[in-house]
């Protein structure tokens, strides 16, 4: 069997090796607001989703266990604890993919610290946004 928390474990991973911290640490003194209290919350619903998905797998399997008698009563919850797997696991792949993809997106940014130099730095030159194409009014039938 796959390991369960997988999609959570390189998340942890990503953030940490992102950080430089643990990631118990770093939740330690969360700053509302901040781009790391975001990752730590989408973290905390990730691994929230992977429990579920084990949770909910685990009762599948106690329902239909081999050695354990199926009546027709126990067909609705069955069916009943598949849906409920099969909605965990498209809970956890959507949170799985947007945390991935932020982190995809974060770059380090070098450190800022001025140092003394002769030579004066060039400004920065920042590209203007690309203008919006015209749009025409919505029409009416």
């Amino acid at each position: 069997m796959p390991d369960p928390y997988a999609a959570s474990r390189a998340a942890g991973e990503r953030i940490e090796a992102f950080y430089g911290h643990p990631v118990a640490e770093l939740a330690a003194d969360p700053v509302p607001g901040s781009m790391r209290y975001a990752l730590l919350n989408s973290f905390d619903a990730l691994q929230y989703a992977d429990r579920a998905v084990t949770f909910h797998a685990e009762q599948l399997h106690r329902l239909t266990h081999p050695d354990r008698a199926i009546a027709s009563v126990d067909v609705g919850h069955i069916a009943d604890a598949t849906r409920r797997l099969s909605h965990a696991v498209t809970v956890r792949d959507s949170h799985a993919q947007v945390l991935g993809d932020v982190l995809n997106s974060l770059v380090r940014v070098p450190d800022a610290t001025p140092q003394a130099s002769a030579e004066p730095q060039a400004p920065a030159v920042v590209p203007a946004p690309p203008s919006a194409a015209p749009t025409e009014p919505a029409r009416s039938r």
